[in-house]
């Protein structure tokens, strides 16, 4: 096979394995049709950010998608993969990106960030083999390197230009004092939903992420498993052990703050990372918001469902695992549930019906089943095909053998062919045998009267 024709060959199969990739599916939905209804929720996001931000949010957004869709197709022809236009994970991983961020950013930083996303689903096999989310692994590390331009946000209203460095005054978001201080300042109901606080360009907007997440569960783009189960957890954690005295603000500003939302809605329900089994999704809701808890009373960690999400994306595939053992143990609870309280049931009503019990005991026992390679027994009596056979005897009454027909019949075939053969044989070399020749018999000569028959003369 030539160069040529080899390089068709891994074209044509890398298509082949791209087109099963497009038909692979989750709640009965096409991958590529899940990410297209989380990127219009994202524009609707991203139209806020502009209305509030000005032109810098869509740049922000803008240089972090492109640099994704061009660090994808680079990494692709690294590794010698075909680049698919129409994978729109890409696109949402930089448009998270882009929205996790404050309005006061640096391009640069944005700009390394989806570049460092790209590599990381590179890394993990590109499409369909990520196991952590790429734009949550980006923001970890950007937020660990560099803080000041991550964590810190400017005042609402302040006039940020579209390029160049921001010249104000920054500040610390909403979580920043509620883990550092344990508290938060007092916000009415307009300013919650209308995220007037401080925060990213596109994770305060409560009303709108509220929407997106409904029209998410409509359109089956989002598991309603894993965000319910994550929000009961979280929510009951908080409610056990909330950050001050009042408990309804304590629940309502735990859960705007920190990116949780946002994160709930478009970073967890991620169908690469997500278990399969619907008993492993209420697994993954469960460690999602008990982890939750966990980091907001015991570290003082900004944007903490990014690191708690990441955990959850390493076990995910443990989980799926537990899962099925689970499924197991519990199907056969049930089968020896219903075995014990089945035959339990049935002696109680034979003895209230004054019936006579079939065991001496209140209870059955049931033996399990054991194969010895032996015929099942049903207590039938099946009547013997052939007669024993007849017993002959000799003279001396001793018992002989008889010889069946068969056996007869192949006796006296055999002794056929050894007559057949040994004729032959004596046709061809014994042609003067003494048995083939006829000697005449002799003729007796008729006796003639003797007078002297007893020695007397006449």
């Amino acid at each position: 096979m030539s160069n040529s024709e080899k390089t068709f060959a891994a074209k044509s199969d890398e298509d082949i394995k791209i087109a099963k990739d497009e038909k692979r599916s989750l709640f009965g939905k096409k991958y590529r049709s899940i990410y297209g209804d989380q990127l219009i929720c994202l524009c609707a996001l991203l139209i806020m950010a502009v209305w509030r931000w000005g032109l810098r949010a869509l740049v922000i957004c803008g240089a972090s998608v492109i640099v994704s869709i061009i660090a994808d197709r680079l990494f692709c022809k690294m590794t010698g993969k075909t680049y698919n236009p129409k994978d729109l994970s890409t696109v949402v991983s930089g448009m998270c990106l882009g929205l996790l961020m404050p309005a006061t950013v640096e391009y640069g930083y944005i700009i390394f960030g989806a570049a460092l996303a790209m590599g990381i689903k590179h890394i993990f096999g590109g499409k369909n083999n990520y196991i952590f989310n790429p734009a949550c692994v980006s923001y970890a590390f950007l937020a660990i390197c560099w803080p000041s331009q991550v964590l810190m946000f400017p005042k609402i209203g302040d006039q940020i230009p579209v390029f160049g460095s921001f010249t104000g005054t920054l500040y610390s978001g909403l979580e920043s004092y509620l883990v550092r201080l344990g508290t938060a300042q007092e916000m009415s109901a307009s300013d919650i939903f209308m995220g007037n606080f401080l925060g990213p360009i596109g994770t305060t907007h409560v009303l709108i992420l509220t929407v997106c997440g409904i029209c998410l569960i409509c359109r089956r783009a989002l598991s309603p498993t894993v965000t319910l189960v994550t929000f009961a957890a979280f929510t009951a954690g908080t409610f056990l052990f909330p950050m001050y005295d009042n408990v309804n603000a304590s629940i309502v500003i735990e859960l705007i703050c920190g990116n949780i939302l946002f994160g709930l809605i478009f970073l967890a329900n991620d169908p690469q990372t997500l278990p399969h089994s619907f008993l492993g999704k209420i697994y993954y809701g469960i460690v999602i918001g008990v982890l939750l808890v966990f980091f907001r009373h015991l570290t003082s960690t900004e944007s903490s469902f990014v690191y708690v999400l990441l955990i959850a994306n390493a076990v995910s595939l443990h989980i799926d695992l537990f899962a099925d053992k689970t499924i197991v143990v519990i199907k056969n609870t049930f089968k020896w549930l219903k075995n014990s309280s089945g035959s339990f049931e049935r002696v109680r009503k034979e003895a209230q019906n004054g019936e006579k019990n079939s065991l001496g005991d209140t209870q059955e026992i049931i033996v399990p089943l054991l194969n010895y390679n032996m015929p099942a027994v049903d207590n039938k009596i099946i009547k013997a095909s052939k007669k024993p056979p007849k017993i002959v005897r000799d003279k001396n009454n001793l018992p002989v053998r008889k010889e069946n027909k068969q056996e007869n019949k192949e006796s006296f075939l055999s002794g056929l062919r050894k007559n057949l053969h040994t004729k032959n044989i004596s046709a061809a070399a014994k042609p003067e045998d003494k048995k083939s020749v006829k000697t005449p018999r002799p003729i007796k000569q008729p006796r003639k009267n003797d007078n002297n028959k007893n020695g007397k003369n006449d």
